[in-house]
């Protein structure tokens, strides 16, 4: 009988120890999935340049019809876009020309049309590039990169504008580094980042009163961040395909770079799916696929993939004039996400000559979330390059993005739209086949007295 109560003892005071020990700590940071919002299930909005006379649109897409249901005009040149709200989505317009003041575009929403718009006036010439906003947030920011706020004793350093969207005014600049081309605000709002390209910088400020943060490490012309959901790192991808890690959770700061070591190279762009808590990142002929639930992000599976080229022979349909072009090497360019998770779809082309034509031959590969593997992939039918304003090496007016991509919110769609082809491409997720596509609105088009080709510039799941 001692014997037990010895033993009972020990184990008591075993017990007692462990849970009044150290505590342990989870190598995975916590970060509860973000369910779909249903805000973004009905539609895909689709931002189009409509030249430099002309004003562009925007085109929303009922997810549900696979039909263009709602077209408005925006300012001269949109470059960029949005989702403020639920009903409420903004286009950044970079007025070319110079003698008309650059602006955004308010798209005020009654359900999937948009039922009004209204104009935010920008410094004349400050050429806005990028917009972001904080979740339901009243204030926007832009890029303002030809906006110098003190030429005398910064001459080099330009702007960002902070935008009252709801008196529809610009309320304040913010000086930051030179050649501004992106910005993250943090889910909860309180911190706001600047990639400046033009001299290797990030700027830090908090958006409660606007003050500098400080920032600690080094950057190679960033030109794309992404905050994580939980508000406690930053993601920087340089113009050298370094992506940069900052450690944002001190209030007061400094902010810190705490890693450096994932490349991937040639990319422009990352996708940050909150829901499962990964980046995804094209570039070159490869994806880059990361796991953001560490401290430091973490390759996925095999990453990075290098996504093979759809045989010319599959591109036997009607009127397809890639079928006459021998396969070359993919430039990977876009990905979309599904919002249950299941897949991502990665959108890739490469160029040809048939004739004296040159032709884009887009397509799509499907990656399966779970197993971090292709699936399978597929051709889109290609279409005449139009070069002259589609391709950033020809065209200082070419857009940032020649394809880009976006996935229904309730997951039955994937799109993806080209900036030569002047169209939507859809996606049918439910057997993953091209199954149509919805050219940018021309004719259709009310109150421009000229109707030069639609080129699609951004794409994003809308209200």
């Amino acid at each position: 009988m001692k014997r037990f109560l010895w033993l009972g003892f020990v184990l008591s005071v075993y017990l007692i120890g462990t849970g009044c020990g150290d505590t342990f700590r989870p190598i995975i940071i916590p970060n509860p999935p973000v369910f779909p919002n249903p805000a973004a299930a009905h539609t895909v909005v689709s931002i189009n340049d409509n030249g430099t006379i002309v004003s562009g649109s925007a085109m929303v897409i009922d997810v549900s019809g696979d039909t263009d249901v709602s077209v408005a005009n925006v300012g001269l040149a949109p470059v960029h876009a949005v989702q403020q709200t639920a009903n409420v989505v903004l286009v950044v317009n970079h007025s070319v020309t110079g003698a008309v003041a650059d602006s955004i575009t308010k798209l005020n929403f009654n359900g999937t049309i948009i039922s009004s718009t209204s104009t935010v006036s920008l410094p004349l010439n400050s050429a806005p590039s990028f917009v972001a906003v904080a979740p339901s947030a009243a204030t926007a920011y832009v890029t303002l990169p030809n906006l110098v706020p003190d030429p005398v004793n910064f001459p080099n350093d330009n702007a960002v504008g902070v935008i009252n969207t709801s008196s529809n005014n610009l309320a304040n600049t913010l000086t930051v580094g030179n050649q501004p081309d992106a910005i993250a605000v943090t889910p909860d709002n309180n911190k706001l980042y600047v990639a400046n390209l033009g001299d290797n910088t990030v700027s830090g400020f908090n958006t409660l009163d606007l003050s500098p943060r400080t920032i600690n490490g080094s950057f190679n012309a960033p030109l794309w961040m992404i905050a994580r959901s939980d508000n406690q790192r930053l993601y920087v991808l340089n113009g050298n395909g370094v992506v940069s890690t900052l450690d944002i959770t001190s209030t007061a700061g400094p902010d810190k770079v705490i890693d450096a070591g994932i490349n991937a190279p040639d990319a422009a762009y990352m996708l940050y799916d909150g829901n499962l808590n990964r980046l995804y990142i094209p570039g070159g002929s490869q994806l880059t696929m990361l796991d953001a639930g560490q401290s430091t992000p973490q390759p996925l599976g095999a990453s990075p993939i290098t996504i093979p080229t759809v045989p010319p022979s599959s591109r036997s349909a009607q009127n397809d004039p890639c079928f006459a072009i021998g396969a070359q090497t993919l430039t990977v360019a876009a990905v979309a996400a599904l919002p249950d998770g299941s897949r991502a779809y990665v959108g890739a082309y490469y160029e040809g000559t048939v004739g004296s034509v040159n032709y884009i031959c887009p397509q799509v590969t499907v990656i399966d979330a779970v197993s971090t593997t292709i699936k399978s992939y597929f051709a889109v039918p290609g279409f005449a390059a139009y070069d002259d304003f589609c391709d950033p090496s020809l065209s200082p007016r070419a857009p940032r993005f020649r394809i880009t991509m976006a996935a229904a919110g309730d997951s039955t769609r994937a799109y993806l739209a080209s900036c030569d082809g002047g169209m939507v491409n859809i996606i049918d997720t439910s057997n993953d086949t091209y199954i149509l596509n919805l050219p940018a609105p021309v004719s259709a088009r009310s109150g421009s007295p000229l109707n030069p080709p639609q080129n699609p510039v951004f794409l994003f799941a809308g209200p």
